[in-house]
């Protein structure tokens, strides 16, 4: 049987298109594992206290066979069987009932050497398609089924020895996006190792991508599921918007009436020379001979003054991020701040140079900064955990160094999607009155407001941050995902 194997083989190399060879070669290849010497398993060195079965399911760099043999064309993935339903009510052994159920969906079928019909058995089912048909035989006669073309399907008994001699082994290559996190692969993979038991999975970073290769029963939903786990997380779209507005109002009116008055000598006596300042209205003088003296006298002017001013801030931007994963986004600028200087002399006394150093800086940034990490919950409900800061320069300095105003918010607010919300208000409001004039006067009933100056000052502002999320792209558990028939750990079904 090994030779006829070899024989069959080399025979549909040299004519590959006479499927007769092929077939031929198939139907004999499990008696030729059986009288070939059996290898020794090869299993991965592993540390103390491993598992062997755990150290073949380890994630390795894929090899250029694995891609090789990943570019190679699969056999067919499935039967193209008659699209009827049909119902069976037969009693016949597994040969007869596989060939009855074939024909009756157009398909035709082979047998393994091994294969034994049996006694006979009741086969009944109503109003199935060829895989549910074919599917309820295999479990009926302990059989699987191996797709050879699309017309042309090998039954084998369902036997661990009988799967590795006759079901064939493939390599399939999956295609990675190029944003796909390690550590999100490292997930995917495990649990896809730990759900189909796929015997060795290997990942080409250069190529960026997945090769998985083991049977076929294991393979193609294996690959299925790889790429529905791959499906990207919720993406979202956070419209953000900061205003701040201020607005200042400054009145100022009354009488400025002078609170001082200066005197002058006016005599020449004791060789005095008088000096009046510019800008008096006039002289009070008293005295006489050696002792006149004037007193300068200002004029009088009345005030009515009024000074408004209003600011308006409005910062509007988008962040688009990833569901769990957080967004930065700055606006504004990198102010540089000195921290420390030299400001000792330049020169000694004996005319030597010392050594200046140069200043430090730290450059601090100006605007506004906000940090988002949406999480998504359906289609209906977004959960924003923030970081957002403001900061300015107030004008003040101390010691040289500008002060900065800082404002910030940590905050996790819940959101409807496309629905607003203010995450962060801050309303300031002062009021200033002053009044200037003559001590005592100033104060008196009726006549106060006729000799003194008042100020009224009045600054408000308010700080509004408002934000709004909007879902781009569908969350995970809102997409349609395949469906998988896989059968039992022990025995699989083979897709048809």
């Amino acid at each position: 049987m090994a030779k006829a194997y070899l024989l069959y083989s080399q025979a549909a190399a040299l004519e590959p298109g006479n499927q007769l060879y092929w077939l031929r070669s198939q139907a004999v290849r499990s008696r030729a594992a059986l009288e070939a010497k059996p290898l020794p398993k090869q299993i991965l060195s592993t540390g103390s206290g491993a598992n062997p079965e755990d150290a073949e399911l380890e994630i390795t760099p894929a090899s250029s066979e694995d891609l090789a043999e990943a570019r190679k064309p699969l056999p067919p993935r499935e039967l193209k069987a008659a699209p009827v339903r049909k119902t069976f009510r037969r009693v016949a052994d597994a040969k007869a009932l596989f060939e009855t159920v074939a024909h009756a969906y157009g398909l035709d079928v082979v047998f393994d050497g091994d294969y034994e019909a049996g006694k006979p058995i009741r086969f009944q089912m109503d109003d199935v398609d060829y895989r549910d048909a074919l599917h309820g035989l295999e479990a009926a006669t302990a059989s699987f089924i191996v797709p050879l073309s699309e017309r042309l399907f090998l039954v084998a008994k369902d036997t661990p020895q009988k799967r590795n001699d006759v079901e064939p082994m493939v390599a399939v290559s999956i295609p990675l996006p190029e944003v796909t996190n390690p550590q999100e692969l490292a997930g995917i993979v495990t649990a896809v190792q730990q759900t189909m038991a796929i015997k060795k999975i290997g990942w080409d970073t250069q190529q960026n991508v997945v090769v998985l290769r083991d049977t076929l029963s294991r393979v193609l939903p294996a690959q299925r599921l790889f790429q529905d786990l791959l499906y990207p997380r919720a993406q979202v779209n956070i419209e953000l918007e900061f205003l701040e507005v201020a607005k200042s109002d400054l009145n100022k009116y009354g009488l400025t009436i002078p609170n001082a008055f200066p005197l002058y000598a006016l005599t020449t006596a004791w060789n005095n020379k008088p000096d009046i300042a510019d800008g008096l209205a006039g002289l009070l003088g008293f005295g006489g001979g050696k002792t006149l003296i004037g007193i300068g006298i200002s004029n009088a002017a009345a005030i009515a003054q009024l000074t408004q001013s209003t600011g308006r801030v409005l910062l509007k931007g988008d962040l688009r991020s990833l569901d769990g994963q957080a967004a930065s986004f700055h606006v504004g600028e990198r102010f540089p701040i000195m921290t420390s200087g030299y400001f000792g002399p330049s020169n000694f006394t004996q005319g030597g140079t010392v050594y200046t150093p140069p200043p430090s800086f730290n450059f601090e940034d100006l605007g506004l900064s906000i940090k988002a990490t949406p999480k998504v919950h359906g289609l209906d409900e977004v959960t924003l955990e923030l970081d957002a800061s403001y900061k300015v320069l107030t004008g003040a300095l101390v010691d040289g160094i500008p002060v900065v105003s800082n404002r910030e918010l940590k905050s996790t607010v819940s959101l409807k999607t496309g629905q607003w919300a203010v995450v962060a208000g801050l309303v300031q409001a002062q009021e200033v009155r002053a009044l200037s004039g003559i001590a005592g006067l100033s104060r008196v009933p009726f006549l106060g407001p006729l000799t003194r100056t008042t100020t009224k000052q009045r600054d408000s502002s308010a700080v509004l941050m408002l934000l709004r999320p909007k879902l781009v792209t569908l969350p995970p558990d809102q997409v349609v995902t395949h469906t998988y028939y896989l059968g039992s750990e022990n025995r699989p079904v083979t897709p048809l």
